[in-house]
């Protein structure tokens, strides 16, 4: 499949997703949008595929959205009221989606940050810049961020970075929970797709419940039924093919193979 602004390959088990307009510091078009979630889904299909990496081509990770879809929303020339369309459908994509980590080797602001917290983990390169630039443009947050970003780094944290807009360096967004690691960024993509092989090795089966619960349970105030969502999932892996091939792998003192 060909794409005009992302481009794809696969590296073992992980798909790798490049935003490729980086005259443009990769902003987030229409046309980015709709071939993001193209190459995703079509992953999500692929067994061969276990885990998605998506990074930036150039020195920007995603700017934000594409400014011609403010332009066209104040003018009144677009469609939508919104110039993030198909929020909802990202989120839930994500949501369902194998395992996504996202790789950010540069600047990463608005959208081009909040569109990354539904997916499963952040790496950023040394020096990386992020910003929930919102307000400083007459703006507010979206992509469900306000939810996401304040579980993710705690209110104070939250409340700073959105009502000041300010950059943060990647360290500090390290610090905070906003990224798990911080690489060199000569080496960001390689321990992104090192970490998704991890991943990815994995039964397919089992990474997707496991997301389910988390996202099901993690703002669960009942534990009583988180309980009984896990023990459901836990009875019904324990009869599962990888159990016993984990089991027999142990007793042959080598490691599972789940993927034949």
């Amino acid at each position: 499949m060909t794409y005009e602004q992302i481009l794809t390959e696969t590296r073992g088990r992980v798909g790798l997703l490049t935003l490729n307009q980086p005259d443009k510091l990769n902003a987030m078009s229409n046309v980015m949008n709709r071939e993001l979630r193209r190459a995703i889904s079509a992953w999500n299909a692929d067994d061969a595929v276990g885990a998605i990496v998506i990074t930036g081509a150039g020195r920007g990770f995603c700017s934000g959205a594409d400014i011609g879809r403010f332009e066209d929303v104040v003018r009144g020339d677009a469609a939508e009221t919104s110039a993030y369309p198909s929020e909802t459908e990202w989120v839930d994509l994500v949501r369902a989606s194998k395992p996504i980590i996202c790789a950010i080797n540069g600047a990463a602001v608005g959208l081009g940050i909040t569109f990354t917290l539904p997916c499963d983990l952040r790496v950023a390169a040394e020096g990386a810049r992020i910003s929930f630039r919102f307000v400083r443009i007459g703006l507010t947050p979206e992509m469900a961020s306000t939810h996401y970003l304040t579980n993710m780094v705690g209110m104070g944290n939250a409340l700073e970075l959105m009502l000041t807009g300010k950059f943060v360096l990647a360290d500090e967004a390290e610090r905070m929970g906003l990224v798990n690691h911080v690489y060199p960024a000569e080496s960001l993509v390689d321990e992104a797709v090192k970490l998704a092989q991890e991943i990815a090795a994995n039964p397919a089966w089992h990474l997707e419940r496991v997301k389910r619960l988390v996202h099901e349970n993690y703002m669960e105030r009942d534990v009583g039924w988180v309980l009984r969502r896990e023990r459901e999932i836990f009875g019904q892996a324990q009869r599962s093919d990888a159990h016993k091939e984990a089991l027999i792998a142990f007793r042959e003192k080598r490691e599972p193979n789940f993927h034949g």
